[in-house]
């Protein structure tokens, strides 16, 4: 996976972060692609304080699957200092070059399974939007986990996880049906090797046991278009204990 993200974050890193079919080839312009980051995180952020959650305006935040840091510079307009972690180097480099805000953000290569860089109740908020679905749910239950570890009690992760293909779509059949190593040689033909990207679905239930295991608490879940109309997925808001 890492090698994958690193080529990535070599030859298309704006692509790969968001997907769009003809931005592929480096089509994104660099202030189009970071505004969708300042959108992403205002809906975020309007989405909590709908549920009755405000982020502390000195608080610590940790923006997990960072890339470019699309997301990271965006957050820093609501909270004091923003962390940014992406198993690529290619892409902590190309995310230090854009840091426009200076040491209020910061950048970090994490490479293994867990946070362990990041001492218990450290963080007020963990965000992850359209990463975690590209990592298979060995790890994906890891991280929920070190989410909830790294969280202060009363913080919040609000993360997108796919569920399952939805099978009323001809690609989402595909999903349903095709081993992962079909469809990264299709992905291959379709983009090169710079397009290999796994998509790997957690149900519902699955989400909320993880959780609730690890003693957290999900505020809520609502569906999320986010990965496209090929996988039903959903937002999860989850609370610290």
């Amino acid at each position: 996976m890492q090698r994958n993200w690193d080529n990535l974050g070599q030859n298309d890193p704006l692509w790969a972060i968001c997907t769009e079919n003809d931005r592929h080839g480096n089509q994104w312009d660099p202030d189009e692609f970071f505004a969708t980051g300042r959108e992403a995180v205002d809906e975020a952020v309007s989405d909590l304080v709908g549920l009755g959650i405000e982020l502390p305006a000195d608080g610590r935040a940790l923006d997990f699957g960072c890339g470019f840091g699309r997301l990271t510079l965006a957050l820093a307009e609501h909270l004091h200092e923003v962390v940014g972690i992406d198993i690529a180097p290619s892409m902590i480099a190309g995310a230090d070059l854009h840091n426009q805000v200076g040491p209020r953000v910061t950048y970090q290569l994490n490479e293994g399974d867990d946070l362990a860089a990041f001492a218990d109740d450290s963080f007020d908020l963990v965000l992850s939007i359209i990463v975690l679905q590209h990592i298979e749910n060995r790890y994906k239950a890891a991280y929920l986990r070190e989410f909830l570890r790294v969280l202060r009690p009363g913080g919040v992760a609000y993360v997108t996880i796919p569920s399952h293909p939805n099978l009323k779509t001809p690609l989402g059949i595909g999903f349903a049906v095709l081993p992962n190593r079909a469809l990264n040689y299709y992905r291959k033909k379709r983009f090169g090797y710079d397009g290999l990207m796994e998509l790997h679905g957690m149900r519902r239930e699955e989400v909320e046991a993880v959780v609730r295991a690890a003693g957290g608490d999900v505020v809520d879940v609502r569906p999320d278009g986010s990965v496209g109309p090929a996988w039903h997925t959903n937002r999860y808001v989850i609370r610290a204990g």
